[in-house]
Parts: structure tokens; sequence; C-alpha cells
């Protein structure tokens, strides 16, 4: 308690030495809107400070007391973005940041890096470009950045910690990856049949060459969207079509390399408007493609190749005075299908954790959790990877890479309910999968997905001018295989959200929730090699597990983006087939951040 205590002084503290900056960036200091037009280089960025103290409990300290078990870390950051525009068609950028580590006085634990750099403009009025960091995606099947599991409606109690892990890992919205290369697109309109055509083209290294065994890997590809005019005026008739293109290579002329690969994902999708009108709306929608891998030798001689396609076809229903939309679509995507810029996942599963990776008298491996996937930003990363990366099947067993996971036919269908009045917002998506080819076994695998998330906004109900918001979000799966006894798999989980958010005065909030998982039943995960290949299945995995995730605490909002947020969070672990090595996780933290 003692340390809480000190912890919460010396954040408040900082925050009342932070309050003068805050205050000026809201003043009128700030130049007007002419005079910000007339300056060739602004200044912007985001300012965090986060202190946090992480205690490990349960049994399975009680049976290994010896064992450290409180960490208390944090940073305090300034990411300080310069931009600058030479003329009206050109603009350059550079985030400089600079980072001291929680204790590290007198310079020890300082950093400074350029952690942003890129510049954009326009070519004749025509053409667009852009070339340093940049932020991309296409498809779902081509180059596109998955949600992360563990996650239906997250509670807002949880979200400032998942923001820090989305900023740090550069994941923005639309669910685009960071790239470092360049890209070019323009846009061309039509006045008969076509109404406009989008072209875009790029190119980015994601893997340096270490000029040994690893050759420098490379991405680009490109779309081209064409969108029609209306054919028909009194149903609203009109396509957009998209042609794909998503390419890997690895360049084997450079260093002592003598083996790389070719990975190219074509595709076409589509959405054709059949009926828009006031009350109604029809669209029919999906993708197709084809994927192919060559392994390569030096010698341009190709010693593993495959290729697969995949097909996603449905139709949307959207009724505008019920403010409902319904979709249903067919999803058949070969067991062969690799795209390495669709399939490459968030969360790495095998990553070390920062809080207690090895726990125990064994000094065993921690399993990842509730705790971790919600705070740990070591279990993630951006980094495109050439394999289908581990995940956990209490979590995704369903679609642990997306909607471009391989090996999945069957139905999807989901339901989107949103009112005018706002007073409560419902979604409900689902799947009815089963594998198109057994994995050890002629037996095939069935999985049921039933996802729903509401939010009920209380405020709205009673025309009360704070806010009063309660969230929710819920994810039922099974996964089944029939057979002999030793190829039998029945795995449920069972994961739950809530949340509430009381805005008690003024820009000063209460925040409580919790995330609760169970699994039961087993399940047999393939140890999958590069390129996807089965290596071996190793023994079943078993589940009969319970998770826990509470948390509460308070927020100022100074403005839009820019909080105090002091929380308490504890996670419990139980498993019934190991109650000896059951534990608890707390965690007290106070974060600042500040945009600017």
């Amino acid at each position: 308690m003692k340390n809480i205590l000190l912890l919460l002084a010396f954040s408040l503290g900082l925050i009342c030495i932070q309050a003068p900056l805050l205050h000026a960036q809201d003043g009128s200091a700030l130049p007007s809107d002419k005079e910000a037009e007339a300056k060739k280089v602004h200044f912007n960025g985001l300012g965090r400070t986060i202190i946090q103290q992480t205690e490990l409990g349960g049994a399975i300290m009680d049976n290994n007391p010896e064992k450290v078990d409180r960490v208390t870390d944090g940073e305090f950051l300034l990411d300080l973005a310069i931009n600058a525009t030479p003329n009206e068609k050109s603009e350059v950028q550079a985030i400089l940041r600079l980072r001291n580590e929680f204790g590290g006085f007198f310079g020890a634990g300082q950093s400074i890096e350029v952690r942003e750099l890129w510049a954009r403009g326009i070519i004749a009025d025509i053409v667009r470009y852009r070339v340093g960091d940049m932020d991309m995606v296409m498809t779902p099947f081509t180059l596109f950045n998955p949600d992360e599991e563990g996650m239906v409606n997250n509670p807002s109690i949880f979200q400032p910690q998942k923001d820090l892990i989305y900023y740090e890992q550069f994941y923005a919205e639309g669910n685009q990856r960071r790239l470092q290369g360049a890209k070019v697109d323009m846009g061309l309109n039509f006045s008969k049949g076509l109404k406009s055509a989008d072209v875009m083209a790029f190119i980015s290294r994601i893997r340096g060459a270490d000029f040994f065994t690893t050759p420098t890997r490379f991405v680009g590809g490109g779309s081209v969207d064409l969108l029609s005019n209306t054919f028909n005026d009194s149903l609203g008739l009109k396509a957009d079509l998209g042609l794909n293109l998503a390419y890997t290579w690895d360049d084997l002329t450079v260093g002592e390399a003598n083996s790389g690969i070719r990975n190219a994902v074509t595709t076409i999708d589509f959405d054709v408007t059949i009926l828009e009108q006031s009350k109604m709306g029809l669209h029919l929608r999906g993708e197709v493609g084809r994927s192919n891998l060559n392994v390569l030798e030096e010698d341009s001689i190709s010693v593993y190749k495959i290729d697969d396609t995949f097909l996603e076809v449905g139709a949307a229903l959207e009724l505008k005075p019920q403010h409902l939309t319904l979709s249903v679509s067919y999803v058949d995507v070969g067991p062969d299908f690799f795209s390495i810029g669709a399939q490459s996942k968030r969360i790495g599963f095998d990553r070390p954790k920062s809080y207690f990776n090895r726990v125990g008298a064994d000094n065993m491996v921690r399993m990842p959790g509730l705790f971790d996937i919600s705070r740990d930003r070591s279990m993630y990363t951006f980094q495109l990877s050439d394999r289908l990366m581990n995940y956990d099947p209490r979590l995704s067993n369903t679609s642990p890479y997306g909607r471009a996971t391989p090996n999945r036919q069957g139905l999807r269908f989901g339901l989107d309910w949103k009112p005018a009045d706002e007073r409560i917002e419902a979604s409900v998506t689902g799947a009815v999968l089963n594998e198109i080819r057994g994995q050890g076994t002629n037996e095939l695998k069935s999985f049921n997905l039933i996802r729903a998330m509401a939010n009920v906004n209380f405020d709205k109900m009673i025309d009360w001018k704070n806010k009063l918001r309660l969230t929710l979000g819920y994810q039922y799966e099974n996964t089944s295989r029939s057979g002999l006894e030793v190829e039998k798999v029945d795995l449920n989980s069972n994961l739950l959200e809530i949340g509430l958010e009381a805005e008690l005065f003024a820009n000063f909030e209460l925040l409580a929730g919790g995330t609760f998982l169970t699994s039961n039943g087993r399940d047999y995960i393939p140890l999958i090699e590069t390129f996807n290949v089965v290596k071996d299945f190793p023994d079943p995995f078993v589940s009969d597990d319970t998770e826990a995730l509470l948390g509460a605490g308070l927020r100022y909002n100074f403005k839009k983006d820019t909080y105090v947020t002091f929380q308490y969070q504890n996670y419990s672990f139980a498993r019934k087939t190991d109650p000896n090595n059951d534990y608890t996780l707390s965690q007290v933290f106070v974060l600042y951040t500040m945009n600017f």
C-alpha cells in the first residue's frame, strides 16, 4: 500500500508540473488560421508519462515464495513532429522521439531516435506520391492487418493501454500496415459508362539482408479501382470493381543467401449495388483470387511450389427505416492459400512477455492471457511473417489469421443495428465453417462462432448532459472433430466483456469493467514450419481454464485525446487440472497522454 501511495503522489506531482504546458496549448497564444497557413514549418506531437507497478501472487507464489513478485517501471516520452511545406505541392515530416525510462537518472535509460520520416506531394496536378514511412491497406486477402483476438467490444477501462500499443506498433485505422518505401496513385474521371478509375502502386522493403543467409525482402504491387456510373436511376444499379496484386520476393543478388521466396496474390474484389432506394439497399459483395508461392535456389530453380485459390461472395441488405443491415457470405479459402501480407498476425504468442515471463518453482514459461494481450507491447508486432504464426485456440480458432485464414469453407453472417437516436447500438456476427483438408487425419474439424456487442447510452435515454454508457461484448466458439479417440476434438470457449463509463462531473469520468474467459476441452494445434508446412503435432492442447481481468479507475479529460487516468486492475488465472500453478497479477498505474 505504501508503494501505491508513493506512486500516486509522484504521478500527481508530475501532472501538476506539466499542467502549465497544457494550458499554453489551449490558450490564446495559438496562431490564427491565417498565421498558421503562412508558416511553412509546423510543430505538433505527443507526450506521454506512464508509471506502473505489477505484482504476482496466488498459489504459484505460495509454493515458491523466494521469487521476485513485484516490478515497477514506466517511461517519460515526447514525440515531436516537425512538418514542413516547402511549397503548395510538397510536404515533409519527421518525428523525433525523446524517451527516458522511469528511474533513468543522469542519462541512464535515455534515448533519442527518429520514429517517422516521410515526404509526399503532387506531380503535374495528377500523380500523388509518398516516400518513406507510409500506412498501406488493400483487401483482406492481399495486404491487411487483421484485428487481434481476445476482444469483441473492449471496455473503456482497458482502452488507454490498448491505444498505447496501437500507437507504438503503428496500427492505424482501417487495418492499415506500416511499411517503408514509396507509393504513387492517381485518379481519372470519365463522362460515360465508367465514372472514375483510381490507380495505385507501391514498393517497400520489409526485411534487410544480413549478407550471409538472409536475403533482402520486398513487398510491392498495386490496385486499380473502377467505379461505374449508375446504370438504372430507379434502382440505383452501379458497380465498383477492384483489381489487386500483392507480390513479396527475396533479392538473392545481395549477400550469400542461396534461397528465397516469391509470393504473388492476385484478386478481384467487387461491390455491385443492385438496389439503392430511400427505404432499402441491396449489395452483392465479394472477392476472388489466387496465391502462388515459389521457393527458389540461387540459380532460380524452384525447389518448392504451391498455389491455391479463395472465394468469398455474399450479399448485404440494408433496411434504412429500421437502421438495420443484414449480411451473409459463402467462404472457400484453399488449404494452400498463402498471403504474407494478409495472414501475418498482430500478436506473437511465442514472444517473451514483459511481466513475469517465467514463473513457478520449475521456472516455466507462463502462457499469455487476457492480462498480457491487453497491455504488453512486447507481444505485438507490425512485421510481416513468412509462416503461419502461433495462436491461442481459446481466443480464436475459427479464423486465427482473419478472413484470409486458409483451409476454411462455409458461411459467415452478420447483423448490424444503429438507430439514429444512438440510445442502443448492437451487432452480431458469426460463422459456421469446416476444414477443407484434414490435418494429420482424414477427419475434418468444424467451427462455430458467435460474436455479439452492444453499447447502451443511458444518458441519451434520460436526456442527461453527462456521459453514462454501458458496453457489452460476447464471443462463443466451438471446435469439434469426430473419429477415433485419438482424433477427437471438442473445444469450447466463452469470452464476456462488460464496461461502464460514468461522467461524474464535466470531463471527469469513472471507469470500470471486466473481461472473463472460460475454456474447456481439447484440440490438436499443428506445429508449423516456414511456408506453412506442418512439421508435427505435439501433445493435445487441453484446456480447463478460467481467466478474469477486472479494472476500475478515474479519468480526467483536459481536451480531446489529452487526459490523465489512474487505474487499478486485477487478473486471475485458474486451471482445474493444475491448481498449484494458479496465479494472480495486479497492476496499478498512472497514464498521462497529451496530443498537441
